[in-house]
């Protein structure tokens, strides 16, 4: 074998190695961002349920009733927003809204939640309030 051929021959392979390597940082990349939303999508709807939970408990309990829930400042270092208006409770991050119905009205709706904030679930005269 000449020593050019070799040294062609092992252009062919490192090229070869980097167009594979190229491909699997690209797949790789791909499935990091797919895990990263779903996730945000996950604690998100775990949020949802565990306010839609406390407010329907109150809804079906006696008068007297009360809870203060703290709301968490971010949801996976990301910003959010959370409304209840309409018997439905929901949150946008990143563009996305999410939602939940509630079974029970909340008396002193539309309610924009501000995160990082204690608010208290409260049953008084029939009536569903969130403070």
């Amino acid at each position: 074998m000449k020593k050019a051929q070799v040294g062609i021959e092992f252009l062919y392979f490192v090229g070869a190695a980097i167009t594979i390597l190229i491909i699997y940082l690209a797949l790789s990349s791909n499935y990091l961002s797919f895990t990263s939303s779903r996730k945000d999508m996950l604690s998100t709807q775990n949020l949802l349920e565990e306010i839609r939970n406390e407010v329907n408990l109150a809804g079906r309990v006696e008068d007297g009733y009360s809870r203060t829930i703290k709301l968490p400042v971010k949801i996976n270092s990301e910003d959010y927003s959370m409304n209840i208006a309409v018997r439905e409770i929901y949150i946008t991050i990143k563009g996305k809204d999410y939602s939940r119905l509630l079974s029970t009205d909340v008396s002193n709706q539309p309610l924009t939640l501000i995160p990082g904030n204690s608010y208290t679930i409260k049953k008084e005269n029939s009536q569903v309030t969130i403070t």
